[in-house]
């Protein structure tokens, strides 16, 4: 249950995030470029797990910093409109905090974000083919090799679902 919340919590937030990127571009998802880096980026589990731990070091930070929260939350607007390494170069300039918890984690800001939105594309649609909802992956949504990794190693995946979740929706 949690895994499933978890999932459609982060589902709709990379969903929105990929479908504002291609938008603000003026492109179909289909043809946007950064839309298709996230869903074709290879992933393996070192990664994903650095992700999770940063994103949840983001998380916490930003639960405990309602100045740091206010000024990220008027920013999403414009931000998510914007293509991923302008969003990788705000974030740099305007958060110098949180740039360090992913560089602490091993990341680049623009990889971070293509990872992550990688991650939640990903999952969510394999846990759409494993509850039915699909009955196979539509071409070009996630690649082969991640959907095995993904499938292969559901529990890791459903930790670092979890751990990146917000403490507030969990």
């Amino acid at each position: 249950m949690r895994f499933r919340k978890a999932l459609t919590l982060l589902a709709g937030a990379a969903m929105a995030t990929l479908a504002a990127g291609a938008m603000g571009a003026g492109q179909s998802a289909d043809s946007n470029p950064d839309v298709i880096e996230v869903r074709h980026y290879v992933l393996t589990i070192d990664k994903a797990q650095k992700a999770a731990t940063a994103l949840q070091a983001i998380n916490q930070l930003i639960a405990s910093n309602p100045s740091l929260s206010a000024a990220m939350q008027a920013g999403t607007d414009t931000t998510s409109k914007k293509p991923i390494t302008q969003q990788a170069q705000d974030i740099d300039a305007k958060f110098p905090q949180i740039s360090a918890i992913i560089r602490t984690n091993g990341l680049a800001t623009r990889e971070f974000i293509v990872l992550t939105g990688a991650i939640i594309n990903d999952v969510t649609w394999v846990g759409m083919k494993q509850s039915g909802m699909v009955k196979a992956y539509p071409p070009g949504m996630v690649t082969p090799a991640n959907a095995a990794l993904i499938e292969g190693n559901l529990p890791v995946f459903q930790a670092i679902t979890a751990k990146m979740t917000p403490p507030s929706s969990r």
